[in-house]
């Protein structure tokens, strides 16, 4: 017994060493793959933002002036200045460095509007571009954001450049830049980051392999007597078996009612992660109509400052503010009905359920540049707790958009139909595989790196348990197909 142990000794010794140099590599692993994540992320937020800013250059500008600007001194000096003081209002809120707008004219390219830096000599309109590439010159025919690093006199930046037309026919580019140094030093900044981290976790690291060391070496001392404290154990194991014989049934009991514990711990868990997602998707659906509130109120300061406001502009300005604020309070009301808990079921048609979740998550969707197709062909009602089908409704669309975007479809797309009590979900993101497709609802099985493992399972759980319906996936041609069947529902 006691050559038994030490050889337990030995190899838990072997094994804390291993331990340790596997958690080293995996702290480096780790350290890399947050980079590589952070770094995503950090490109996505730079996109958005000069998208962002380059939008609002063409809503601030607006049609008129492009109409106006593509001839030759239509716009006058005063015009011009005020255009650049209001793109420099832009770029400080927006956090860019450059935005401005161009045509095409005779095959060149000309700036009708920029803004300017402190210090600079303000651009005047109808500039000739001489560094344009033919690349620039391009992007007039195309009908799609067009991002792209470059250098000019002015430096090194990243840039968007969205083509645009107006009502009358007039092709113009509006476009933002941001610097590339700005972006590099973010970058090694984190890096540098990352690696502090990992260096006092490698420390902590070692201090905790020094107390383990100290801890081994008292076991090692106290081995001999091992032997007696086991058969001691061993008598009071008995008597704990013993006596858990006695108390069998109350325990059942206690493990029945643990177990329904946490399956309401499981639902409320799911509602959780339904309202972070809410969250970011209410952030999408606000940030155009807060930025355009900021920009009216802005310009109204402008004019004021100026001694040009007039009570036409203050009129029209109201108006677009309010048409913003009527837009977030509709937007509000949309997710405070759908978080409001259900206390009875409700008749509801089967394609006011699909409307109402696309009224939340329409803004989302087309922000991930994924086509919504919907064909609502049902004239039935249900009776059912219409929260709940809400949140199984999202939960597969949103499925459906991150396999769209994990796998970088091209022309992704979800297609939602109702016919008679089915209503169908499909996407073109190539299916799921044959050897987990029995595995999906499962509790806490996930594909995702960061999963939970509870939608599906909630999904299902809602639809054929409390609803008494059948919730089915299959593949189809190019994708998943999910089917929600409320027929045999009462």
């Amino acid at each position: 017994m006691k050559e038994e142990l030490l050889k337990n000794y030995y190899k838990e010794k072997k094994f804390f060493i291993r331990l340790f140099f596997a958690i080293f590599f995996i702290i480096i692993a780790f350290g890399i793959f947050a980079y590589n994540m952070i770094d995503k992320e950090y490109d996505e937020s730079i996109n958005s933002k000069l998208k962002s800013a380059a939008l609002n250059t063409a809503f601030i500008l607006g049609d008129n002036f492009f109409n106006r600007a593509i001839k030759k001194d239509a716009i006058s000096k005063n015009e011009d200045i005020n255009n650049t003081l209001k793109l420099n209002k832009l770029v400080k809120n927006e956090g860019v460095r450059y935005i401005y707008s161009m045509i095409e004219k005779n095959d060149k390219i000309y700036f009708t509007s920029s803004s300017s830096l402190p210090g600079e000599k303000l651009t005047s309109y109808w500039v000739y571009y001489p560094e344009a590439s033919k690349k620039l010159k391009n992007i007039f025919n195309i009908n799609h954001p067009f991002y792209e690093v470059s250098t000019d006199r002015w430096g090194t930046f990243k840039s968007i450049l969205i083509p645009m037309q107006t009502k009358q026919g007039v092709r113009y580019i509006v476009g933002s830049d941001i610097q590339i140094d700005r972006i590099i030093t973010a970058k090694e900044n984190f890096i540098k980051s990352i690696f502090l981290v990992n260096i006092i976790v490698i420390l902590i690291m070692l201090f905790f392999a020094y107390k383990v060391k100290q801890i081994l070496k008292k076991e090692r001392e106290s081995i001999e007597n091992i032997q007696y404290k086991l058969e001691d154990e061993i008598d009071k194991k008995t008597k704990e078996l013993q006596e858990l014989n006695k108390t069998l049934q109350k325990r059942v009991e206690e493990e029945v009612a643990r177990n329904r514990e946490k399956d309401k711990k499981l639902i409320v868990s799911s509602r959780l992660s339904q309202m972070g997602e809410a969250i970011y998707m209410i952030t999408h659906q606000w940030q155009q109509p807060l930025s355009t509130i900021l920009l009216t109120v802005g310009y109204l300061e402008l004019l004021k400052t100026s001694n040009k406001l007039t009570l036409e502009e203050i009129e029209q300005c109201i108006v677009e503010v309010n048409e913003r604020v009527e837009y977030l309070a509709d937007t509000m009301n949309d997710f405070k009905i759908f978080f409001k808990k259900d206390k009875e079921k409700e008749e509801i048609k089967i394609n006011d359920l699909v409307k109402n979740v696309i009224s939340i998550l329409d803004v989302l969707l087309k922000n991930k540049y994924i086509e919504l197709k919907i064909e609502l062909n049902s004239n039935e009602t249900v009776k059912v707790y219409k929260n709940e089908i809400m949140q199984v409704l999202m939960d597969l669309i949103k499925n459906a958009m991150d396999e769209i975007r994990k796998k970088n479809i091209k022309n992704g797309f979800i297609k939602i139909t109702t016919e008679n009590k089915k209503i169908t979900i499909k996407d073109n993101a190539g299916g799921i595989p044959d050897d987990i497709k029995d595995k999906i609802f499962e509790l806490y099985f996930s594909t995702k790196k960061d999963g939970t493992g509870l939608g599906l399972y909630m999904s299902k759980i809602i639809i054929e348990e409390h609803h008494k319906g059948k919730l089915k996936v299959e593949n189809s041609d190019n994708g998943a197909k999910f089917i929600i069947d409320f027929t045999s529902t009462q």
